[in-house]
């Protein structure tokens, strides 16, 4: 017996799980609740980051139901990222890099954590993109304006699922993917802003890398993997985001840090690496800015390093005992006052172990 669902609507290009799921529901006379507790039951429950949530059994049930070819059911999905924007899936972890996280349950209403453009809710069959996850992505290439983050009206977060599962002490029902869960606005009717024209430029540039896997910055280099790249990419985010942000996670930050920071790192893959050098010496950054990059060994890619290195890099070499005895012989001939701590002072250490070194060494000849 066919146990497919009577409508099968199909994921739309660049779609959101979740914004597929509830067009599917809502094309078949559902609401997402109903709809996954039927259907997709390991579900229940988790529709503040049914993204991450979903897996590689629920993929399959649904794409029989809809009658879609997995691997379109599949590209739905944020780990199908993986290999591309992050390096690999982490099953345990619903934490990716580069995609904007949803926090704890608790937590999930201080997290902007789904992106949209006004313009593209606007159009005839409105959905969700899945690159509106992606925390470098802060501009629409095809209009060519800034993304938001939330609602313009009352501030919250962007949940559409939740206008379907209803809210305690709120309306019950609002049955719009295009409106905000807590006020009902309308997100197609925000304010839509230009984007710099760099900007937009780069993204492009950030939306093929994406798609190809790979980008090469100089003709005389090697080709770089895209979730290499992006790493880099994060942590300029962090490194360029504005002073009063305090978060030292790119995937946590408001879209007005995150478009801030991506602005000011426009052309850095141009004339590599001459332009993020440029940068990095009129921003105060430095190389060792860059060895926090990954907990993993080595810290800094090595395409990155090589590429920078010969530029920032600056030993921090200590004093000579050349330098040390000189130091000591100008105090001797001003008749200065000589200790340990004086001649620290004076080569502008606080207590260098190299100086206390040759210090003993030296200190008997201008003791006689």
């Amino acid at each position: 017996m066919d146990n497919t669902l009577p409508v099968h609507p199909q994921p739309m290009p660049d779609e959101l799980f979740s914004s597929w799921v509830y067009r599917a529901a809502k094309a078949n006379g559902q609401n997402v609740f109903s709809f996954c507790h039927l259907l997709l039951p390991e579900l229940n429950g988790r529709y503040y980051d049914i993204d991450n949530s979903v897996n590689e059994a629920a993929i399959q049930k649904l794409s029989h139901f809809l009658r879609t070819p997995f691997l379109n059911a599949w590209t739905t999905t944020l780990d199908s990222y993986a290999g591309l924007l992050f390096s690999r899936v982490t099953p345990k972890a619903k934490r990716k890099a580069c995609i904007l996280q949803t926090g704890i349950t608790r937590y999930s209403n201080k997290r902007f954590c789904l992106q949209y453009c006004p313009s593209c809710l606007a159009e005839r069959e409105p959905y969700y993109r899945k690159e509106w996850r992606i925390s470098f992505v802060t501009v629409c290439t095809k209009h060519k304006c800034k993304l938001h983050d939330r609602c313009p009206q009352c501030h919250k977060p962007v949940k559409p699922l939740l206008n379907d599962v209803g809210q305690p002490h709120k309306m019950p029902y609002l049955g719009d993917i295009t409106q905000c869960y807590n006020c009902g606005f309308r997100l197609s009717e925000a304010l839509v802003a230009q984007a710099d024209a760099d900007l937009i430029d780069d993204t492009h540039f950030y939306r093929s890398t994406l798609k190809t896997g790979y980008c090469r910055l100089d003709a005389t280099r090697s080709w770089v993997y895209s979730f290499s790249f992006f790493c880099v990419l994060r942590h300029l985010i962090y490194l360029l985001k504005p002073k009063y942000n305090h978060s030292i996670n790119p995937d946590t930050m408001p879209l007005a840090s995150r478009y801030y920071a991506m602005k000011r790192a426009k052309g850095f893959f141009k004339n590599w690496p001459s332009r993020l050098v440029e940068l990095c010496e009129q921003s105060g950054i430095r190389y060792f800015h860059f060895t926090n990059m990954s907990k993993s060994k080595p810290a800094i890619p090595y395409w990155f390093d090589v590429a920078i290195r010969p530029e920032m890099y600056r030993p921090n070499y200590g004093p000579t005992k050349e330098c040390v005895q000189s130091a000591m012989q100008y105090m001797s001939d001003k008749k200065l006052r000589m200790s340990l701590l004086q001649v620290n002072k004076l080569l502008g250490y606080r207590d260098s172990g190299l100086v206390k070194k040759f210090y003993k060494d030296l200190v008997g000849q201008f003791r006689k």
